[in-house]
Protein backbone atom coordinates (compact mmCIF):
# COMPACT_ATOMS: atom_id res chain seq x y z
CA UNK A 1 0.00 0.00 0.00
CA UNK A 2 1.32 3.58 -1.30
CA UNK A 3 2.11 6.28 1.67
CA UNK A 4 -1.49 7.83 0.63
CA UNK A 5 -3.17 4.56 0.89
CA UNK A 6 -1.88 3.97 4.47
CA UNK A 7 -2.42 7.56 5.83
CA UNK A 8 -6.68 7.44 4.58
CA UNK A 9 -6.41 4.12 6.09
CA UNK A 10 -5.05 5.64 9.05
CA UNK A 11 -8.14 7.91 9.01
CA UNK A 12 -10.65 6.07 8.44
CA UNK A 13 -9.68 3.95 11.61
CA UNK A 14 -9.40 6.63 13.54
CA UNK A 15 -12.84 8.09 12.55
CA UNK A 16 -14.30 4.15 13.21
CA UNK A 17 -12.72 4.57 16.76
CA UNK A 18 -14.30 7.92 17.44
CA UNK A 19 -17.72 7.05 16.32
CA UNK A 20 -17.65 3.74 18.77
CA UNK A 21 -16.62 6.51 21.69
CA UNK A 22 -19.64 8.75 20.60
CA UNK A 23 -21.97 6.00 21.32
CA UNK A 24 -21.01 6.19 25.08
CA UNK A 25 -20.74 9.91 25.52
CA UNK A 26 -22.95 12.56 26.70
CA UNK A 27 -21.08 15.65 25.69
CA UNK A 28 -18.50 16.15 23.16
CA UNK A 29 -15.28 19.01 23.87
CA UNK A 30 -13.99 19.66 19.95
CA UNK A 31 -10.70 21.26 20.17
CA UNK A 32 -9.36 23.57 17.53
CA UNK A 33 -6.69 26.14 16.70
CA UNK A 34 -7.48 29.82 17.22
CA UNK A 35 -5.30 30.78 14.66
CA UNK A 36 -7.12 28.79 11.83
CA UNK A 37 -10.72 27.82 13.38
CA UNK A 38 -12.05 26.71 10.26
CA UNK A 39 -9.62 24.43 8.80
CA UNK A 40 -8.67 23.15 11.85
CA UNK A 41 -11.69 20.88 12.58
CA UNK A 42 -12.83 17.70 11.59
CA UNK A 43 -15.62 18.12 8.90
CA UNK A 44 -17.09 14.61 9.60
CA UNK A 45 -17.54 15.92 13.52
CA UNK A 46 -20.33 17.72 13.44
CA UNK A 47 -22.32 14.73 11.41
CA UNK A 48 -21.78 12.58 14.04
CA UNK A 49 -22.28 14.76 17.51
CA UNK A 50 -26.38 14.54 16.53
CA UNK A 51 -28.15 15.69 19.72
CA UNK A 52 -25.39 15.69 22.42
CA UNK A 53 -23.94 18.94 24.13
CA UNK A 54 -21.05 20.00 21.70
CA UNK A 55 -19.03 22.74 23.09
CA UNK A 56 -16.11 24.55 20.74
CA UNK A 57 -12.77 25.31 22.33
CA UNK A 58 -10.37 27.38 20.50
CA UNK A 59 -6.70 26.58 21.72
CA UNK A 60 -3.77 28.57 21.69
CA UNK A 61 -5.82 32.39 21.52
CA UNK A 62 -3.13 34.01 22.79
CA UNK A 63 -1.43 33.40 19.49
CA UNK A 64 -4.29 34.17 17.16
CA UNK A 65 -5.46 38.25 16.50
CA UNK A 66 -7.77 39.17 19.50
CA UNK A 67 -10.37 40.70 17.34
CA UNK A 68 -10.35 37.54 14.57
CA UNK A 69 -11.24 35.37 17.28
CA UNK A 70 -14.06 37.75 18.84
CA UNK A 71 -15.33 37.42 14.86
CA UNK A 72 -14.82 33.56 14.84
CA UNK A 73 -16.97 33.02 18.37
CA UNK A 74 -19.73 35.35 17.19
CA UNK A 75 -20.00 33.41 13.68
CA UNK A 76 -19.86 30.07 15.63
CA UNK A 77 -22.96 31.03 17.90
CA UNK A 78 -24.74 31.91 15.12
CA UNK A 79 -24.36 28.37 13.81
CA UNK A 80 -25.69 26.87 17.17
CA UNK A 81 -22.55 26.45 18.71
CA UNK A 82 -21.22 26.57 21.97
CA UNK A 83 -17.62 28.34 21.60
CA UNK A 84 -14.70 29.32 24.29
CA UNK A 85 -11.30 30.04 23.88
CA UNK A 86 -8.58 29.58 25.66
CA UNK A 87 -5.28 32.09 26.16
CA UNK A 88 -2.66 29.39 27.02
CA UNK A 89 -1.78 26.06 27.76
CA UNK A 90 -4.72 24.62 30.10
CA UNK A 91 -6.03 28.37 30.90
CA UNK A 92 -7.42 28.25 34.56
CA UNK A 93 -10.48 30.52 33.14
CA UNK A 94 -11.46 28.30 30.71
CA UNK A 95 -11.08 25.25 32.76
CA UNK A 96 -13.61 26.21 35.39
CA UNK A 97 -15.62 27.25 32.73
CA UNK A 98 -15.56 24.00 30.67
CA UNK A 99 -16.43 21.95 34.23
CA UNK A 100 -19.12 23.77 35.57
CA UNK A 101 -21.06 23.36 31.92
CA UNK A 102 -20.12 20.03 31.77
CA UNK A 103 -21.71 19.31 34.77
CA UNK A 104 -24.83 20.34 33.53
CA UNK A 105 -24.67 17.87 30.40
CA UNK A 106 -27.51 16.07 29.91
CA UNK A 107 -27.56 12.42 31.08
CA UNK A 108 -29.22 9.90 32.93
CA UNK A 109 -26.48 9.54 35.63
CA UNK A 110 -23.03 11.25 35.25
CA UNK A 111 -22.33 12.69 32.24
CA UNK A 112 -19.66 10.88 30.32
CA UNK A 113 -17.33 13.54 28.16
CA UNK A 114 -15.31 12.93 25.26
CA UNK A 115 -12.42 15.75 24.32
CA UNK A 116 -11.80 15.50 20.41
CA UNK A 117 -10.49 17.36 17.53
CA UNK A 118 -6.81 17.15 15.65
CA UNK A 119 -3.59 15.92 16.25
CA UNK A 120 -1.37 18.05 18.36
CA UNK A 121 -4.61 20.41 18.67
CA UNK A 122 -3.72 20.92 22.34
CA UNK A 123 -6.65 17.90 23.53
CA UNK A 124 -4.64 16.48 26.04
CA UNK A 125 -3.13 19.99 27.38
CA UNK A 126 -6.82 20.36 28.01
CA UNK A 127 -7.91 17.00 29.36
CA UNK A 128 -4.95 17.66 32.01
CA UNK A 129 -6.06 21.00 33.21
CA UNK A 130 -9.53 19.66 33.16
CA UNK A 131 -8.44 16.79 35.54
CA UNK A 132 -6.42 18.51 37.81
CA UNK A 133 -3.15 16.85 37.18
CA UNK A 134 -1.29 15.04 34.30
CA UNK A 135 -3.26 11.86 32.96
CA UNK A 136 -2.59 12.10 29.51
CA UNK A 137 0.87 12.23 27.80
CA UNK A 138 1.26 15.67 26.25
CA UNK A 139 3.81 15.45 22.98
CA UNK A 140 5.24 17.80 20.31
CA UNK A 141 4.51 15.64 17.24
CA UNK A 142 0.77 14.75 16.22
CA UNK A 143 -0.84 12.14 17.73
CA UNK A 144 1.43 11.47 20.61
CA UNK A 145 -1.45 10.66 22.64
CA UNK A 146 -2.23 6.94 22.11
CA UNK A 147 -5.08 4.50 23.47
CA UNK A 148 -8.07 4.42 25.49
CA UNK A 149 -7.87 6.70 28.73
CA UNK A 150 -10.88 7.43 31.55
CA UNK A 151 -10.37 10.44 33.55
CA UNK A 152 -12.98 10.69 36.65
CA UNK A 153 -13.45 14.44 37.30
CA UNK A 154 -15.96 14.41 40.46
CA UNK A 155 -18.66 15.83 38.91
CA UNK A 156 -18.55 13.84 35.09
CA UNK A 157 -16.11 11.22 33.88
CA UNK A 158 -13.68 12.75 30.83
CA UNK A 159 -12.06 10.37 27.67
CA UNK A 160 -9.59 11.27 25.93
CA UNK A 161 -9.07 9.87 22.51
CA UNK A 162 -6.20 10.27 19.68
CA UNK A 163 -7.46 12.97 17.36
CA UNK A 164 -9.03 12.91 13.84
CA UNK A 165 -7.34 14.05 11.21
CA UNK A 166 -9.59 15.61 8.06
CA UNK A 167 -9.45 13.66 5.02
CA UNK A 168 -9.33 16.44 2.10
CA UNK A 169 -5.65 17.58 2.97
CA UNK A 170 -5.99 19.33 -0.51
CA UNK A 171 -5.38 23.33 -1.19
CA UNK A 172 -4.23 25.48 1.01
CA UNK A 173 -5.93 23.34 3.51
CA UNK A 174 -2.74 20.93 4.59
CA UNK A 175 -0.58 23.61 4.21
CA UNK A 176 -2.34 25.83 6.84
CA UNK A 177 -2.38 22.18 9.26
CA UNK A 178 0.97 22.35 8.60
CA UNK A 179 2.03 26.04 9.75
CA UNK A 180 -0.54 24.75 12.86
CA UNK A 181 1.59 21.79 13.46
CA UNK A 182 -1.30 19.91 13.07
CA UNK A 183 0.20 17.53 10.48
CA UNK A 184 4.03 16.39 10.06
CA UNK A 185 6.79 17.07 7.63
CA UNK A 186 5.60 14.23 5.56
CA UNK A 187 2.29 16.16 4.66
CA UNK A 188 3.55 20.00 4.91
CA UNK A 189 7.70 20.72 4.72
CA UNK A 190 8.83 23.48 6.20
CA UNK A 191 9.77 24.69 3.21
CA UNK A 192 6.30 24.95 1.51
CA UNK A 193 4.41 25.91 4.55
CA UNK A 194 7.29 28.68 4.97
CA UNK A 195 6.52 29.70 1.39
CA UNK A 196 2.83 29.64 2.21
CA UNK A 197 3.00 31.84 5.91
CA UNK A 198 5.57 34.28 3.86
CA UNK A 199 3.24 34.68 0.78
CA UNK A 200 0.15 34.59 2.91
CA UNK A 201 0.98 37.19 5.42
CA UNK A 202 4.14 39.32 3.88
CA UNK A 203 1.69 42.18 2.73
CA UNK A 204 0.60 42.99 5.89
CA UNK A 205 2.87 45.56 7.89
CA UNK A 206 2.28 44.23 11.33
CA UNK A 207 4.32 40.58 9.79
CA UNK A 208 7.02 42.41 8.16
CA UNK A 209 7.79 44.76 10.97
CA UNK A 210 7.45 41.06 13.19
CA UNK A 211 9.68 39.53 10.94
CA UNK A 212 12.24 42.24 11.01
CA UNK A 213 12.34 42.47 14.78
CA UNK A 214 12.47 38.91 15.30
CA UNK A 215 15.04 38.09 12.69
CA UNK A 216 17.45 40.63 14.35
CA UNK A 217 17.10 39.21 17.90
CA UNK A 218 18.89 36.31 17.30
CA UNK A 219 22.85 35.72 17.42
CA UNK A 220 25.00 38.28 15.34
CA UNK A 221 24.42 36.93 11.27
CA UNK A 222 27.74 35.97 9.62
CA UNK A 223 28.88 39.33 8.00
CA UNK A 224 27.61 39.44 4.70
CA UNK A 225 29.49 40.30 1.48
CA UNK A 226 30.46 43.96 0.71
CA UNK A 227 29.19 43.95 -3.27
CA UNK A 228 25.82 42.73 -2.15
CA UNK A 229 23.94 46.10 -1.19
CA UNK A 230 20.39 43.96 -0.54
CA UNK A 231 22.02 41.53 2.30
CA UNK A 232 24.35 44.78 3.48
CA UNK A 233 21.41 46.90 4.38
CA UNK A 234 20.06 44.63 7.46
CA UNK A 235 16.48 44.84 6.92
CA UNK A 236 14.49 41.40 5.91
CA UNK A 237 12.99 41.78 1.96
CA UNK A 238 9.24 41.98 1.89
CA UNK A 239 7.35 38.65 1.04
CA UNK A 240 5.23 40.28 -1.61
CA UNK A 241 7.91 42.25 -3.53
CA UNK A 242 11.45 41.92 -2.87
CA UNK A 243 13.38 44.97 -3.87
CA UNK A 244 15.59 44.52 -6.72
CA UNK A 245 18.94 45.82 -6.51
CA UNK A 246 18.10 49.01 -9.32
CA UNK A 247 14.95 49.13 -7.16
CA UNK A 248 12.53 47.29 -9.17
CA UNK A 249 9.68 44.83 -7.53
CA UNK A 250 10.33 41.55 -8.12
CA UNK A 251 7.56 39.35 -8.78
CA UNK A 252 5.32 37.57 -6.44
CA UNK A 253 5.99 34.49 -5.41
CA UNK A 254 8.66 31.74 -4.58
CA UNK A 255 11.50 34.00 -5.79
CA UNK A 256 10.21 36.74 -3.11
CA UNK A 257 10.06 33.82 -0.63
CA UNK A 258 13.71 32.57 -1.04
CA UNK A 259 14.78 36.46 -1.02
CA UNK A 260 13.46 36.44 2.63
CA UNK A 261 14.77 33.13 3.99
CA UNK A 262 17.88 33.61 2.54
CA UNK A 263 18.11 36.79 4.55
CA UNK A 264 16.76 35.03 7.16
CA UNK A 265 19.41 32.50 7.19
CA UNK A 266 22.11 34.85 7.09
CA UNK A 267 20.87 36.81 10.00
CA UNK A 268 21.11 34.23 11.84
CA UNK A 269 24.07 32.47 10.90
CA UNK A 270 22.00 29.61 9.58
CA UNK A 271 24.56 28.42 6.94
CA UNK A 272 26.03 25.94 5.16
CA UNK A 273 29.61 24.55 3.34
CA UNK A 274 30.82 27.64 2.00
CA UNK A 275 28.79 30.25 3.75
CA UNK A 276 26.01 29.85 1.04
CA UNK A 277 22.50 30.32 3.25
CA UNK A 278 20.88 27.22 4.21
CA UNK A 279 17.01 27.65 3.35
CA UNK A 280 15.56 24.49 4.77
CA UNK A 281 17.03 25.25 8.25
CA UNK A 282 15.75 29.15 7.94
CA UNK A 283 12.40 27.70 6.70
CA UNK A 284 12.02 25.59 9.98
CA UNK A 285 13.42 28.13 12.54
CA UNK A 286 10.90 30.53 10.88
CA UNK A 287 8.16 27.79 10.60
CA UNK A 288 8.67 27.03 14.70
CA UNK A 289 9.02 30.62 15.57
CA UNK A 290 5.44 31.16 13.76
CA UNK A 291 3.82 28.36 15.80
CA UNK A 292 5.15 29.66 19.01
CA UNK A 293 3.75 32.97 18.55
CA UNK A 294 7.44 34.38 18.40
CA UNK A 295 6.35 36.50 15.45
CA UNK A 296 3.41 38.25 17.04
CA UNK A 297 -0.52 37.21 17.18
CA UNK A 298 -1.40 35.89 13.93
CA UNK A 299 -4.45 34.63 12.40
CA UNK A 300 -5.02 32.45 9.01
CA UNK A 301 -8.28 33.26 8.31
CA UNK A 302 -11.32 35.19 9.16
CA UNK A 303 -15.12 34.01 9.12
CA UNK A 304 -15.79 36.63 6.55
CA UNK A 305 -13.75 34.40 4.15
CA UNK A 306 -16.22 31.40 4.45
CA UNK A 307 -18.35 30.63 1.90
CA UNK A 308 -19.60 27.49 4.07
CA UNK A 309 -21.79 26.40 7.18
CA UNK A 310 -19.19 23.56 7.95
CA UNK A 311 -15.62 22.23 7.98
CA UNK A 312 -16.35 20.33 4.80
CA UNK A 313 -16.73 23.41 2.93
CA UNK A 314 -13.03 24.96 2.88
CA UNK A 315 -12.58 28.56 2.78
CA UNK A 316 -10.95 30.27 -0.36
CA UNK A 317 -7.30 28.31 -1.47
CA UNK A 318 -5.81 31.45 -3.11
CA UNK A 319 -2.63 32.90 -1.80
CA UNK A 320 -4.68 35.77 -1.19
CA UNK A 321 -7.47 34.68 1.27
CA UNK A 322 -7.91 37.62 4.52
CA UNK A 323 -5.85 37.13 7.20
CA UNK A 324 -5.21 39.21 10.10
CA UNK A 325 -2.54 40.23 12.84
CA UNK A 326 -1.94 41.74 16.18
CA UNK A 327 1.17 42.91 17.74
Amino acid sequence: MGEGGALKGHMARALRQVRRYLAQVDAVVEVADARAPFTSRSPQLAELVGDRLHLLVLSRGDLADPQVTRAWMDWWRGRGLEPLVGEGPADPRLVSRLRRRLAQAPAAFKPRVIVVGLPNVGKSTLLNGLAGRRRARVGAQPGVTRGRQWVDVGAFWLLDTPGVLPPRLGGTRRLVLGALGLVGPEVAGAEEVAAFLIERLGDHPAFQAALDRWATAARAAVRPADDDPDRSAGAVPAAGAAAGRRGTARPRGRPAVEAVLEQLARRRGLLGPGGRPDLHRAAAVFVAAFRAGELGRFSLERPDAVAGPSPADEPGSGAGDPVSSSE
